[in-house]
């Protein structure tokens, strides 16, 4: 990209260069190639070189192209702005000396790098609302699950937080709407001096750039009340596309929604199952003019690690029939989030490991050397398909009941941080992977 502006690119440089110019294509006008994607949470896998993760997805052969990193709500803006108003809650967000502040440094260092390392980037708003975003709700503080509680009930399982509740307010001139244009006017690539000094509308000193903004994360899963969560979805859409549409001229990023889990019955009797889910939000949306880049968003954990249907088509070509069938504008799929979900054992009282005997496929010798042959098989089925992006989830994981990393959980020590070694099967498939 030397030699030319962010704003130059989106104004004078066709669709096809773009995608060359990303490294997501070759120029042609054939169906770009799909993007190879990490998506990166939490401090032990950060855009960075500390523990390996930057040198490991970006120095070899075929490297990751397409970053999602996330950002949490209740941290930026734990209480209200005051008075409520839009211009207050961009003020309260830019505040060098406010909550928001640290965080959106650490994410701007992140942004910046990935940018000068040519990624095609994209933030994921994590699935979390700050308490004063629902007052109609009164919530109950023994029933949340990160106190020991039992939680909100999920069709029919009490397994949600207080802090899932859905907003009350999904209109444009709402303050979810409000977070969704300022993340987009910050990171439309103008650099600032700073959050709030002089004059700076938002603040942007490292002049971060973001090609896409995730506002929703598996709200088909993990929000609540589900009984209305995708009338909700369609209705946030929408006021999506109007908050963020006028930053588009600036650079400004465009939207990737609704970030659906694929959960469904069977496997699993949580949340509602992603076609129902992905049907009435189509059909909401049918005829939608967005007037700015919308992609559609979907994870896709369940097809990894179960397989195509018994029919023998995988979910995501039957997401991409529902898209034709509700006229959706250019039927594709961005995975940004997937992978293999190991099952997980306690091993004594602080420590959790991959249960090996743990397969979805019985003529699998264990589970480490199944989720290679899964990544290997979903990947190449994609590839053949309008898939725009495949998002494998984290490098490490935690030491914690969900893993999915392709090296191993990380353990923390008194003398610091300890890499899992030999790292798992998938770490050395992963850089051989390539659409």
């Amino acid at each position: 990209m030397v030699g030319l502006t962010r704003r130059e690119l989106l104004a004078g440089a066709s669709a096809a260069t773009l995608l060359a110019l990303a490294g997501c294509g070759d120029g042609t006008a054939t169906r770009p190639s799909m993007r190879k994607g990490i998506s990166l949470a939490g401090d032990l896998n950060r855009w960075d070189d500390a523990l390996g993760v930057r040198p490991y997805l970006l120095d070899v052969p075929r490297p990751v192209t397409f970053l999602n990193l996330w950002v949490g709500w209740p941290a930026l803006q734990p209480l209200a702005p005051d008075p409520f108003t839009r211009s207050a809650s961009f003020a309260q967000l830019s505040d060098p000396d406010g909550p928001a502040a640290a965080t959106l440094d650490a994410l701007d260092v992140q942004l910046a790098r990935a940018n000068a390392d040519g990624c095609e980037t994209s933030l994921t708003v994590y699935q979390s609302f700050p308490a004063w975003t629902h007052p109609s709700v009164v919530l109950d503080p023994a029933r949340d699950p990160a106190a020991g509680g039992r939680g909100y009930p999920q069709l029919g399982q009490g397994t949600l937080a207080n802090d899932a509740r859905i907003p009350d307010d999904h209109s444009p001139q709402g303050p979810w709407a409000w977070l969704v244009a300022y993340l987009c006017a910050r990171y439309s690539g103008e650099r600032s001096p700073g959050p709030g000094r002089r004059g700076a509308r938002v603040g942007n000193p490292h002049g971060a750039r973001l090609d896409w903004l995730q506002p929703m994360n598996e709200p088909n899963l993990t929000w609540w009340p589900q009984r209305s969560v995708a009338a909700v979805v369609a209705q946030l859409a929408r006021s999506a596309a109007t908050v963020a549409s006028p930053y588009r001229s600036d650079g400004g990023p465009g939207l990737l929604i609704p970030g659906t889990s694929d959960v469904g019955t069977p496997p699993s009797p949580r949340g509602t199952p992603w076609d129902v889910f992905s049907g009435e939000v189509l059909g909401r949306l049918r005829g939608w003019q967005p007037g700015l880049p919308v992609g559609w968003a979907h994870h896709n954990w369940v097809d990894v690690k179960y397989g195509p249907r018994a029919s023998g088509r995988w979910r995501v070509e039957e997401l991409l029939d529902m898209q034709r069938r509700h006229e959706w504008r250019q039927p594709a799929v961005w995975i940004t989030e997937g992978g293999y979900q190991f099952s997980v054992r306690r091993a004594g009282a602080d420590r959790y490991v991959v249960d090996r005997d743990a397969t979805a496929d019985p003529s699998q010798p264990d589970a480490l050397a199944e989720q290679v042959a899964r990544l290997r098989a979903n990947w190449s089925a994609m590839a053949r398909l309008p898939v725009r992006a495949w998002s494998q989830y984290q490098v490490h994981d935690r030491d914690v009941r969900f893993q999915s990393s392709l090296r191993g959980p990380v353990r923390e020590t008194p003398t610091g941080r300890v890499l899992h070694d030999p790292p798992y099967p998938a770490y050395e498939l992963w850089p051989q992977l390539a659409a």
